[in-house]
């Protein structure tokens, strides 16, 4: 049996996701890392993976980065000094 997206599967938790009416000037850039499951429909001869990729990239609003450039442009733009935490005891001494 092939589902199609206008039937409906019990068993799955949908989470929808209603688009901000922001003004333009608003609009922001971010990159994430997101693990979702989805359900893919796409031909024999097509790898699921490439076909959800096509579907995201399609929209025009999304960029699937590589891993590794995802973490090189963080490194970029992360500037941050090493933290030091407040629940720090290695600097504890019993005496």
């Amino acid at each position: 049996m092939r589902l199609t997206d206008r039937e409906h599967r019990p068993e799955c938790d949908v989470i929808p996701f209603h688009r901000p009416n922001t003004p333009s000037q608003e609009v922001a850039a971010t990159s994430i890392a997101a693990v979702i499951a989805v359900t893919i429909l796409h031909s024999a001869d097509e790898s699921p993976e490439d076909r959800l990729l096509d579907i995201l990239e399609q929209s025009g609003d999304v960029e699937v980065l590589d891993a590794d450039d995802a973490m090189d442009e963080l490194a970029a733009s992360s500037s941050h000094p090493d933290w030091i935490p407040a629940n720090d005891n290695t600097l504890m001494a019993v005496r």
